[in-house]
Formats: structure tokens, C-alpha cells, sequence
């Protein structure tokens, strides 16, 4: 076997099928992670009755509704999607829930406890946060950016892709504009060079906004939705590719296949309408489907947790 051709087979075994990204919501209690999910997933990934804070990590994939509880030692325990409150946060990993939503056609969603939950470790977490690729990070509007957070954030910042956004939510909840204004000159002071974008927004006002295209725009959720969905589209290399194929140790068995999750991934601009990929005025049919989840809200939860 010549040198040429060893290095041609070498390059050929790298070259892999893109995967999703893996996007995680972080930040303290009651920032509004989990209301953040009902808007990105279409509606609550949850019964209504569990309580998010009394949850582990929860690992969003597509697929029909199911629910894996997956231990620290790797071992999965299906676990009732009706009582996942009653699944122990200190023996769980966190758990993989089937979710029919378009939106994890482009991406796997890990929605995390607040980063003071007294019930996962710091290492626990930076742990499951090495498996993920970006993260939109929560901080409420009238609390916005403590140090606790800036802490946090400066341990799992560069174990990302870069692909990370500051969500200012519960906008609606300052006094005034001005409030507003200030708060947003602060935050974008303290966090420069920290994150592609800050945006505030009202989830809550999002998810009320129904076909309105004026609240839609007011409640800051228009322009956070379009960059997510195109950040998600065109990942960071770091995100997109990786060669070989590395799956994380317990991460989603289907994470190790190249089937749905590849070819939903960066090619999907492709795989619905072949003959819109080259014009990038043309949206494929399966990014049109996700957009219309994200914009269609009409049900508010009944908190801003």
C-alpha cells in the first residue's frame, strides 16, 4: 500500500456526516429557561404538573414522546413522561425526552437546572456541558447578569463553540424604555467579547403574540428567533464538524448514527427542496416548518419560570 494511498483512505475514513447542534439553556432559577423551551419547542415539553426546578438536565431529541432516565454509570431507565418529578436528580445524568417538535429537526435542546440548584454539582455540570455545542444563556431583565452568573460563565464559555446568545428576558417587567436602555448598556459592557448577541425579550409576550406581527416584533422575540434558527443552520465548525465522529460517554444512543440527526443537520438546507439549496433567498420547506412553530404561539404558560 503506497504512502498515497494510505493518506486518500485516512482522509476518507474523517470524512463524516455533520450532526446536530446542541444547544443548552442555562442560567440561575426563574430565569426563564423552561419558558424559553414552550416558545422554542411549539408548546410545554412537559405535563404542566412537573416542576422544572425539581428536575435533572433534560436532553431534548426528536422522535415520538418517550422519556430515559440516564444514570451517572451510563445505565438508561425508562421513566414515566407524566412523573419524570419523581426521577432522583442526584442519581441522574440527566434525561433524554422524545419530543415530536419541528424545531429539533435542526438542533438537540438540553434545557439545564439554574446554575445554583444545590442538587447538581458544579462538576456534573461542566460535565454534560463539554457534550453540548452552544448555549443560550438566561439572565432576568430586572436582576441582569450577577456575578454568580459572570462566574459561571467564564468556567463554561470557552468549552463551547462560541455559538452563544444572552437572552435578557422578562423585558416587559422594567419600568420604562429608559430602565431598559440602561440595563442593556450595562449588560453589553460587562459581557463584550462574551456572546454573539444580547437580546431582551418577553417570552411571555411572545407566546401571547398569536399571528400579531407588531407584538410578535415587540415582544424581542423576531429578531432572537432569526438569529437562533440561521446560528443553528450554520453552526461554528467546531459544532458542525468533527472528524472522527466523537460520541460522548452516556450521551443519546442514536447520537452515534449518521441517519436522521446528519441529515437534518447542516445539510438540511438541502434535503427538502434540492432545487432552492443554491438561492439563499429560498427557505427549504422543513426550515419554513420550524419558523412557523417558533412565530405560531397562541397558549401562555402560566408562569415565567
Amino acid at each position: 500500500m503506497t504512502k498515497e494511498t494510505t493518506l486518500d483512505t485516512a482522509d476518507t475514513s474523517l470524512r463524516v456526516a455533520p450532526r446536530k447542534p446542541r444547544l443548552a439553556l442555562m442560567g440561575e432559577f426563574s430565569a426563564g429557561k423552561s419558558t424559553l423551551s414552550k416558545l422554542l419547542l411549539g408548546g410545554a415539553p412537559m405535563p404542566v404538573r412537573v416542576t422544572a426546578t425539581r428536575l435533572p438536565p433534560v436532553w431534548l431529541s426528536k422522535g415520538a414522546d418517550s422519556a430515559v432516565a440516564i444514570r451517572h454509570d451510563g445505565t438508561e431507565t425508562p421513566c414515566d413522561i407524566t412523573a419524570l418529578d419523581e426521577v432522583s436528580v442526584e442519581d441522574t445524568r440527566y434525561i433524554r425526552l422524545c419530543n415530536p417538535s419541528e424545531t429539533l429537526d435542526i438542533c438537540d435542546l438540553v434545557d439545564m437546572p439554574g446554575i445554583s440548584d444545590p442538587n447538581l454539582s458544579t462538576e456534573a455540570m461542566l460535565s454534560l456541558v463539554d457534550d453540548i455545542d452552544c448555549v443560550v444563556w438566561c439572565t432576568p431583565a430586572t436582576q441582569a447578569w450577577r456575578q454568580s452568573e459572570a462566574a459561571m460563565w467564564e468556567r463554561i464559555k470557552d468549552r463551547t463553540n462560541g455559538d452563544n446568545i444572552l437572552l435578557v428576558t422578562q423585558a416587559d417587567k422594567l419600568r420604562n424604555d429608559r430602565d431598559t436602555a440602561r440595563m442593556l448598556a450595562r449588560v453589553r459592557k460587562e459581557t463584550e467579547g462574551l456572546f454573539k448577541a444580547v437580546y431582551p425579550i418577553s417570552i411571555l409576550k411572545a407566546l401571547d403574540s398569536g399571528d400579531d406581527e407588531a407584538k410578535w416584533q415587540a415582544s424581542g422575540a423576531a429578531e432572537f428567533v432569526d438569529h437562533l434558527v440561521e446560528m443553528l443552520l450554520n453552526p461554528s465548525s467546531s459544532a458542525a464538524q468533527q472528524a472522527p465522529h466523537y460520541t460522548p460517554p452516556n450521551a443519546p444512543s442514536d447520537m452515534a448514527r449518521s441517519d436522521d440527526a446528519g441529515e437534518t443537520s447542516l445539510a438540511l438546507a438541502g434535503s427538502d427542496d434540492d432545487e432552492t439549496a443554491s438561492d439563499p433567498g429560498i427557505v427549504p420547506k422543513r426550515v419554513r416548518r420550524v419558523r412557523t412553530e417558533l412565530r405560531g404561539r397562541r397558549t401562555r404558560p402560566g408562569a415565567d419560570l
